[in-house]
């Protein structure tokens, strides 16, 4: 089956207020990331932060990102390539779920700017300690499950059967109960309908076992972490 992927684009510009204040909070010397939908706005901030006199760096994925700058749940290269050149980054975007990997691997400040809320705050020390708290106790509860789900989405470019047959068949090895759930848009809602799953395992995108964890009443893990 032939399929089209079309990216779909925020129309709303940002505010000159808003990049005034951006710029108030920043360092000199930028490095720029957004999500798919926001790349057209990154690029105008790009323009008003360079003639406030910043330096700024976009960067390029070689991995499955097309655009500049542009970042997925599974794909962080783009920041990470210009991370020798800044002292601070700008996420462009909604969640946290980029803003704290790109602090966590690159040691620099990261400033979350989120286009739709019109609010800039810095990812501090204490939402980087949270989130690793709260994964090592998700880890550890899903690796103790006895009975667990693994979650498939359908949507091109996240669906991953074949690894959810292989999880499976390896927890079944290990002496676990395993079931498979398709999906196309993931409710955690809806999954209080199977309350003696212990734990999901997610193989869709990874920024749900982050940005949406709170809203699971049971432990949800991407794969690779039950190996860490």
């Amino acid at each position: 089956m032939k399929k089209v992927f079309i990216p779909v684009k925020y129309k709303k510009l940002l505010t000159k207020k808003f990049m005034h204040e951006i710029n108030k909070k920043i360092c000199h010397k930028v490095g720029l990331f957004t999500t798919t939908q926001f790349t057209n706005q990154l690029n105008q901030l790009k323009e008003f932060l360079e003639n406030e006199g910043k330096e700024i760096f976009v960067g390029i994925s070689n991995y499955k990102a097309i655009e500049k700058g542009q970042v997925l749940g599974c794909d962080i290269e783009s920041p990470l390539s210009i991370s020798e050149k800044v002292d601070c980054f700008v996420y462009l975007g909604t969640g946290y779920f980029h803003s704290i990997l790109v602090s966590i691997e690159t040691n620099k400040q990261v400033f979350q700017a989120n286009p739709v809320a019109e609010f800039i705050k810095e990812i501090d020390e204490t939402e980087i300690e949270r989130y690793k708290i709260l994964k090592k106790s998700t880890i550890s509860n899903a690796k103790k499950a006895k009975k667990l789900g693994i979650l498939v989405c359908t949507k091109f470019g996240q669906e991953n059967l074949e690894l959810a047959k292989k999880i499976r068949a390896e927890l079944i090895k290990n002496g676990k109960k395993s079931y498979i759930f398709l999906f196309e848009t993931l409710n955690p809602e809806e999954l209080l309908n199977f309350p003696d799953i212990e734990a999901w395992i997610n193989t869709a995108c990874p920024r749900i076992s982050i940005d949406d964890i709170e809203r699971f009443d049971k432990p949800i893990v991407n794969w690779e972490d039950m190996h860490g």
